[in-house]
């Protein structure tokens, strides 16, 4: 399995060997005291390196009193007026920090994506007559998975498969992708929590032939377009805090920059930060 998905304490967390980090998130129904006792337990007995929360304005002083900081605030994240954060506590030291070639890359990219930044009301590139973009289902997971196999080819611990696919679709995600003449040639994956009305825009995967063509961008172009329909406030997303491309693109789209997660996952051979994006309905 490509990460571990669980419930614990009543938490959604995910946890791996890969990225040697836990991602859980608080909800209503759950203790955090409990919780971190439980995470901490979890992260010494697994030998992860960070721990990462997702909380609302309600568990920030309870995440802080046990040592978490903040990363990344996105304003009005729960049902579009309760501020969500991203805070983390590292179990090795080391991992909070980067050499400082990595630090000016990212200073770089931060400065040239947010400088792209776009009002909501400017017009967008028209998409190809020849591309198309196909909401995905079951049937859909084997080319899916055979995409990820050809974009990861000489990274195969990070190929996510059918089977894996079908457990985030019984946890209420959705599959697109942009194809070409029947070929699929990027592919998106959307966590869509209608409790707290906001959607994460999991993962996006290109066609190793197709990088560079920044077709990402009319699959972000896309999703923005179906907010209503998938019942979203807001929309989020974490980016390769050195990848240029990505984050001009969602700066194009009037996403705004909320963070930085340190060193968060492994992204083929290296630890990477991340940038966190945001776009809200109302914003101008």
């Amino acid at each position: 399995m490509f990460e571990i998905i669980e419930n614990i304490g009543g938490a959604l967390v995910y946890h791996g060997n890969m990225h040697k980090r836990i991602y859980f998130s608080e909800n209503d129904n759950v203790d955090l005291d409990k919780l971190l006792l439980k995470m901490k337990d979890l992260a010494k007995k697994k030998q992860y390196e960070k721990i990462l929360g997702k909380a609302s304005e309600k568990g920030v002083n309870v995440l802080r009193s046990k040592g978490f900081t903040v990363e990344a605030k996105i304003p009005g994240l729960y049902n579009g007026t309760i501020d969500g954060y991203f805070l983390a506590e590292y179990t090795n030291e080391e991992r909070h920090s980067n050499d400082e070639r990595i630090s000016k890359t990212i200073a770089t990219v931060k400065t040239i994506a947010k400088a792209a930044n776009k009002a909501n009301s400017d017009s967008h590139f028209q998409m190809p007559d020849e591309l198309t973009i196909n909401k995905l289902s079951t049937v859909d997971f084997d080319t899916l998975e055979d995409l990820h196999k050809k974009a990861y080819k000489y990274h195969p611990h990070q190929i996510k498969n059918a089977d894996y696919f079908s457990k985030l679709k019984d946890l209420n995600h959705q599959y697109y992708g942009l194809f070409q003449n029947g070929e699929l040639l990027v592919s998106a994956i959307l966590a869509v929590n209608s409790r707290e009305y906001n959607v994460e825009i999991v993962d996006f995967v290109t066609h190793p032939d197709y990088r560079g063509q920044n077709l990402s961008y009319f699959l972000v172009q896309d999703i923005k377009k179906r907010m209503d329909k998938l019942g979203c406030k807001t929309i989020y997303t974490m980016v390769r805090s050195t990848s240029y491309g990505l984050n001009i693109t969602f700066s194009k789209h009037g996403f705004i920059l909320a963070g930085t997660l340190t060193n968060n996952c492994m992204v083929r051979d290296s630890m990477e930060s991340m940038n966190v994006w945001y776009f809200k309905n109302d914003q101008s």
